[in-house]
């Protein structure tokens, strides 16, 4: 049996959202950080229940043409700005010609088509 991802656009992945200002610790203040990375699907357990305060984790459906940024900017109140700092603990291979999930741009079946060979 061939496994196949196709022409995988979105994918869900974990990130660690670490400096989350405290206001912004709920279903609603989570979801608004995360949904600058895409669609916010989960937050684990320890999130949910605000076992630990130091990070959060979300999984968000991302599309293969993110540019997986590692801090979201966020404004806390009075036009006072803060970062939180974004960890993928697991990254998918993405294809910035393909905008697919499936491989790479090194593995990419495109950019080998377009290497130029010298005429013999």
């Amino acid at each position: 049996m061939s496994l196949s991802l196709g022409e995988c656009k979105t994918m869900p992945v974990w990130v660690k959202l670490v400096g989350v200002p405290l206001q912004f610790w709920t279903k609603t203040g989570l979801s608004y950080i995360a949904s600058v990375l895409g669609r916010p699907l989960y937050m684990d357990a320890c999130t949910t229940n605000r076992y630990a305060l130091s990070f959060a984790r979300v999984c968000v459906e991302m599309e293969a043409t993110s540019s997986f940024p590692h801090n979201i900017t966020v404004e806390i109140g009075d036009g006072k700005m803060m970062d939180v700092e974004v960890e993928y603990p697991w990254r998918p291979a993405s294809c910035s010609l393909c905008k697919v999930f499936e491989h790479s741009n090194r593995s990419c079946p495109r950019a080998v088509s377009r290497v130029w060979l010298p005429k013999q």
